[in-house]
């Protein structure tokens, strides 16, 4: 009798699909993963004579695959000179064909694929950002991308995007990156990276150049990443304004919960095509201590290592900075040569 019953419910299913003609699956669909991190921090700014404690950032992720596809985005709101934000950071739809598993195409809005250092805190081991992520380079990039996995150990990337950090193009041409990742080995990724465009407002006459190599290491409970940054843009026909930026990241593992984060980083900008004008250098170092690994997500380790996003982070750092001229402002708005910057920061992922 029970079989009877099982044959007939299955022989109406059939004939209602076949009537519909749609096809039925008993497979479950996949469900949006919805993730996110908050950023709490303390900062004291000798130079500006000055305290605080800020909510300062909350982002909210879903990821979405469909079929050879998958959607990510990002909702951020961030409080930035005491006025909250909030914006797309990222927003990515992107394809591999199951008939082609080494191509993967994508369109949206995204982490540039340059250097070690990213925009979202848990996805770095210092809690401030270096003169040559703000400046140096671009960080996110809106448009296209494509990557091929030309073997195991080498992906080749092509972009192309609205310009350096901007979400609508504010010229007319768009600029081009190229990018070669090698996998020389476990744990050691060399890669260089060529991007080129015009990326001043409502002109596509002065072309900017930049190329960019980083090195990420790890050996046992080290990891290295470096970043060389070599630019020039035309100011004038026949005059070339150029700068010039490296920086190390170190991160020790000291035990299961506890680390030791140091970064150093040089940008020679005395030209001022990045408006910085002068030679920047600066010191961060601290402890990171953390507790629990998040959940797996599209974003889970640090790219390039094995260390897995912690749910729970916290990290001091004191940060020295010094510039060839003055650069830094003080309370009264002038500028000073030299700065201190001590910073404590609670990420939290859920």
């Amino acid at each position: 009798m029970h079989s009877a019953l099982v044959c007939a419910l299955s022989c109406a299913i059939a004939a209602t699909a076949a009537s519909q003609e749609r096809q039925v699956t008993f497979e479950e669909p996949q469900p949006v993963t919805i993730t996110g991190f908050a950023v709490g921090r303390a900062d004291l700014d000798r130079a500006a004579r000055s305290s605080s404690f800020s909510a300062g950032k909350l982002a909210v992720s879903f990821f979405k695959p469909v079929g050879d596809a998958y959607v990510f985005g990002q909702l951020t709101t961030a409080l930035q000179d005491g006025v909250s934000s909030t914006e797309i950071d990222n927003l990515i739809v992107s394809w591999t064909p199951h008939t082609a598993t080494r191509w993967t195409a994508a369109f949206g809005r995204f982490d540039a694929p340059i250097g070690f250092e990213r925009d979202d805190e848990p996805l770095n081991f210092v809690p401030t950002s270096s003169f040559n992520f703000e400046l140096a380079r671009p960080s996110k990039l809106t448009g296209a991308i494509m990557r091929f996995t030309a073997s195991p150990t080498v992906e080749l990337v092509a972009a192309v995007a609205n310009g350096w950090n901007v979400a609508v193009d504010n010229n007319r041409n768009k600029t081009g990156l190229l990018r070669a990742q090698w996998i020389s080995r476990p744990g050691l990724t060399v890669a260089v990276t060529g991007v080129y465009g015009p990326e001043r407002d409502s002109t596509s006459g002065h072309l900017r150049a930049l190329l960019s190599n980083d090195v990420t290491l790890e050996i046992g409970r080290v990891i290295v990443g470096t970043e060389l940054n070599l630019g020039r843009e035309r100011a004038v026909p026949g005059v070339d304004l150029s700068w010039t930026g490296a920086a190390a990241t170190g991160f020790a593992r000291l035990g299961r919960q506890w680390g030791l984060t140091a970064r150093y980083e040089y940008l020679d900008d005395r030209h001022g095509a990045l408006g910085a004008g002068t030679i920047l250098q600066s010191l961060t170092m601290g402890p990171m201590w953390f507790f629990r690994s998040a959940q797996e997500g599209i974003f889970s380790n640090i790219e390039h290592t094995t260390f897995h996003l912690p749910q729970v982070g916290i990290r001091a750092a004191v940060r020295l900075d010094d510039a060839r001229s003055p650069f830094f402002k003080d309370s009264g708005a002038s500028l000073q040569r030299t700065n201190t910057r001590a910073v404590i920061e609670l990420v939290y992922l859920f």
